[in-house]
């Protein structure tokens, strides 16, 4: 089996991931050594990746690894693959130049919205809360792997953990897809924890219930922020403003689409 071979086989995206994560080429030596021979114990284990990817298995979880903000996240079976676009999420709160002292991450899954602003913001501290516990268990292998030592996780339904503790940022992507469009997903896709996608009939679910709870756990003047589906933008800055937030900021992706909501508490 040649490199090309690879890449014919799962395609140039997902061949290069595979080749670069197996053998520890570069894009650069991927491109000029096409037809060079994988060695028999690797071909073997590609085979083995391949069995499984052909039965539209996500290569992430097969490879166990996404890079997400510069930075190699741990990655398995049970929570959302991370996806580019909540960079968008992460580069606006930042940009924001507040000092956080403290942020809550509600449904954390692999820990990289926790872990990305704990390690951009170190004097931050930084929660994340997840009702899964293989999430639980991979944002803590993530927080060591990473060496996040401002960040935690636990298991809380949205607020029900949190007891009575305030913060300056809540920070969510929450399950977001509604009925209709669950239905239409890429096969690859469905076989990501429906748990972490399907965000109720209109896909507003967990909008509704974290802001309607949200000033009871932000400080005054607090921020909160969202990553939202590509048709929610006006949807969910009608509940944001209908629930004593102002400065509503509807940001979009480089698609031109709503991605991400973050405004201020009025209260």
């Amino acid at each position: 089996m040649t490199l090309k071979e690879i890449l014919e086989k799962f395609g140039k995206v997902d061949g290069s991931f595979v080749i670069e994560n197996m053998m520890g080429l570069s894009q650069t030596e991927i491109f000029f050594n096409q037809n060079e021979t994988v060695p028999k114990d690797i071909e073997i284990k590609i085979d083995e990746i391949y069995e499984n990817y052909s039965k539209d298995y996500p290569i992430n979880y097969l490879i166990g690894k996404k890079n997400f903000y510069g930075r190699d996240f741990y990655l398995e079976d049970g929570v959302l693959i991370p996806r580019f676009e909540t960079e968008i999420l992460i580069e606006n709160i930042l940009s924001l130049g507040v000092d956080f002292e403290n942020i809550l991450d509600i449904g954390c899954g692999s820990g990289i919205i926790s872990i990305t602003l704990a390690l951009e913001m170190p004097k931050s501290k930084v929660l994340g809360v997840d009702i899964s516990e293989v999430a639980l268990d991979i944002s803590n292998r993530n927080r060591e792997l990473l060496g996040a030592r401002n960040s935690e996780f636990k298991e809380s339904n949205l607020f029900s953990s949190i007891g009575e503790e305030k913060f300056d940022l809540i920070v969510s992507n929450p399950p977001y897809i509604n009925r209709e469009d669950m239905k239409a997903l890429d096969e690859r896709v469905k076989k990501e924890p429906e748990l972490a996608l399907f965000g109720g009939e209109d896909g507003l679910d967990f909008y509704k219930a974290i802001i309607e709870k949200s000033h009871e756990h932000l400080n005054e003047n607090g921020y909160i922020a969202f990553e939202i589906g590509y048709n929610q933008g006006e949807s969910v800055k009608e509940l944001l403003s209908n629930n004593e937030y102002g400065d509503v900021n509807l940001i979009k992706d480089y698609n031109g689409f709503d991605r991400c909501v973050i405004a201020r508490s009025m209260i």
